[in-house]
């Protein structure tokens, strides 16, 4: 896998605990003192030469757990400049000090690699789970080095985290899974849901793939300072030490994540919404999704149900699916099949009722947000009504055109023959 080589090659370059303390300042000074024959401190217990505190600081942080306890949590934050201005500009945290390294995975994984529960996908944290991106971030590093001189123009867009401020960097998943509740907003990039049968799903963070959440329970109780929920639906409290994310080095904090179907244990398809071939088969799509590059995942507010006459079918594994959207001057536009749905408000419902393959599928659809897509947007409005006309029912077996049509043939053959009747009788 290309991404897998690049992450290597930047491991050879310079993200290594054993180089950090070679790195320079910008005007060539090493940033670790160095002894008379050029070497730092080599620090034998970790077998690999000690960096100063201008490359790497040890910070204790206030992390929240269940039953309302905060536990110092040790973590080392990499904080040569441009890293910590970049960091701070993604995450928009003013105060942060540094980017977090990863703290958990071993020797080989851990203090090599960013802190999988900030940075999830980008290229260089400690497991590949989906869909890696190469961010300013990392090139920042590369560039703190001292030895290169990086390339900003290349960096990929990296979702995760972006934004969310001080208390998603700086504090346990718990403290903000709490906070978004308290607000009533939802858990992204976080959640709480059970992976069961039949799957609830959801959408991953960049919205790229339809996800299931991997919250899961483990064979013993998770340390203490990864024991984040106080209650989960249908879990008994003596139970709640044993669940976690079923991503170690994310600190167990639980995440929306793609994932493959399988059939008899032979791979079928993956969930990234932007690949053609994970297309579902016609008998098979419910939703009336479509997959391509101009695909996103959606929420669906209810499951689709597909009907014809008297017969209906339904899906059991629901909650997003993937369907094109594009970019208008009146905003946002979902596409079901060939009939668009203007969204011109996030969270607006779309009351989906198409005809496909001699069925019709109805269901609901959440509106994303405009500006997640596209690079000019309209102010948000209520929807026209055009877009409530939808809504309408389609009907194959009673409201066919042909129908419609023989039932008007047949009052127009039997007009002439009527109005001859009623003359008879008038005479």
């Amino acid at each position: 896998m290309l991404s897998t080589v690049k992450h290597e090659i930047i491991h050879a370059l310079g993200f290594s605990a054993g180089l950090f303390a070679f790195y320079h300042d910008k005007d060539g000074n090493p940033l670790t003192s160095r002894f008379a024959d050029g070497l730092p401190l080599f620090n034998y217990s970790l077998g690999l030469y000690q960096w100063s505190d201008k490359v790497v600081q040890k910070v204790e942080r206030l992390w929240d757990v269940r039953d309302n306890k905060i536990v110092p949590h040790t973590v080392y934050l990499l904080v040569t400049p441009r890293v910590v201005d970049e960091a701070r500009k993604h995450f928009n945290c003013p105060i942060l000090e540094g980017m977090e390294l990863e703290n958990q995975g071993g020797m080989g994984t851990e203090l090599n690699h960013w802190e999988k529960r900030l940075l999830e996908n980008e290229a260089m944290t400690g497991s590949h789970t989906q869909n890696r991106v190469l961010s300013r971030i990392t090139l920042a590093l590369m560039e703190d080095t001292g030895w290169y001189k990086a390339n900003y123009s290349m960096a990929e867009k990296l979702d995760w985290g972006r934004g969310m401020g001080c208390d998603f960097v700086r504090k346990s998943c718990k403290f903000w899974i709490d906070q978004q509740r308290k607000k009533r907003q939802m858990l992204n990039p976080y959640c709480d849901t059970l992976r069961s049968n039949p799957l609830q799903l959801t959408c991953r963070q960049d919205q790229r793939a339809v996800a299931v959440c991997n919250l899961q329970k483990f064979p013993k109780p998770l340390p203490r300072e990864y024991q984040y929920f106080d209650e989960l639906n249908g879990i008994p409290e003596e139970d709640l030490p044993y669940y976690g994310g079923s991503v170690e080095i994310a600190d167990y904090c639980p995440f929306s994540q793609e994932f493959s179907w399988h059939l008899s244990g032979e791979y079928q398809r993956s969930s990234d919404c932007r690949i053609l071939e994970n297309q579902p088969d016609l008998l098979k799509n419910y939703g009336a999704e479509k997959y391509g590059p101009h695909s996103v995942c959606l929420t669906q507010k209810s499951a689709f149900v597909m009907e014809k006459c008297e017969r209906k079918l339904s899906y059991p594994d629901w909650g997003s699916g993937c369907y094109q959207v594009s970019c208008s001057p009146q905003g946002l536009k979902v596409w079901v099949q060939d009939t668009s749905y203007l969204c011109s408000r996030a969270g607006q419902v779309l009351f989906v009722s198409i005809q496909m393959n001699g069925w019709i599928h109805n269901g609901n659809l959440l509106c994303p947000s405009c500006w997640d897509f596209c690079e000019l947007c309209p102010p948000e409005t209520d929807p026209p009504a055009a877009n409530l006309t939808r809504a309408l029912p389609l009907d194959l077996c009673s409201c066919s055109s042909s129908l419609v049509v023989t039932l008007w043939l047949l009052l127009g053959n039997l007009f002439p023959l009527l109005a001859g009747f009623l003359l008879c009788v008038w005479h």
